[in-house]
């Protein structure tokens, strides 16, 4: 087990029937830093790897990152099976899955229960567009929950209302307020990486 410093949050690493390993230690350091804008409501984390030996041909490995955020604990786990022993390369990818899955359950969590802090898009929901109204230049939203939701072009960030298409995963904040069509969202971007929470 191996503690490090050179991260904002505080990160334990664990090896589980396997040898320690520096490379290894490095990648998880280095996916760690997609959790460090959220370091104000995280407490500490901790990555375990194991390799589960079935035999010669069937190691499995795993990784299960823990975020110990204030009120909760979220837990992210992935797993594979290499064709043949267990090599770093198995892992990076492993680990990259289990840190963009721990990275959104972060994210949802913290935009469920705080409000954003120093900038951090926290607040977003995953929705996707459903209609666009090119003459008006609106469109609607359709949430998770199957709520539909009215946004603006000027509710549009990072990019030009024309790229939009029906289909596209997008993820919004909604506004304090309705507008004239019911529900509204006040800011749509689009959304890189974002699934559902309950992933």
């Amino acid at each position: 087990m191996a503690e490090t410093d050179e991260l904002d949050i505080p990160l334990e690493i664990a090896f589980v029937g396997m040898e320690s390993s520096d490379h290894l230690s490095h990648q998880i350091k280095k996916q760690a830093k997609k959790l460090e804008r959220f370091r104000d409501y995280i407490i500490q984390m901790r990555v375990a790897l194991e390799a589960d030996h079935k035999g010669s041909q069937k190691t499995e490995v795993n990784v299960k990152v823990e975020v110990s955020v204030k009120g909760n604990m979220l837990v992210a786990k992935r797993s594979g099976r290499p064709h043949r022993s267990v090599d770093n390369a198995d892992f990076y990818g492993i680990l990259r899955e289990a840190f963009d899955v721990a990275t959104r359950q972060v994210d949802a969590y913290i935009g469920k229960h705080f409000h954003p802090v120093k900038g951090v898009a926290a607040a977003t929901r995953p929705a996707r567009i459903t209609r666009l109204d090119r003459e008006r230049r609106t469109g609607i939203l359709e949430t998770e929950t199957g709520q539909s939701l009215f946004f603006q072009e000027s509710a549009v960030s990072g990019e030009p209302y024309e790229s939009l298409e029906e289909g596209l995963e997008v993820v919004y904040t909604m506004a304090a307020a309705e507008g004239a069509y019911g529900p509204e969202a006040a800011s749509v971007t689009r959304a890189v990486g974002v699934r559902s929470e309950h992933e």
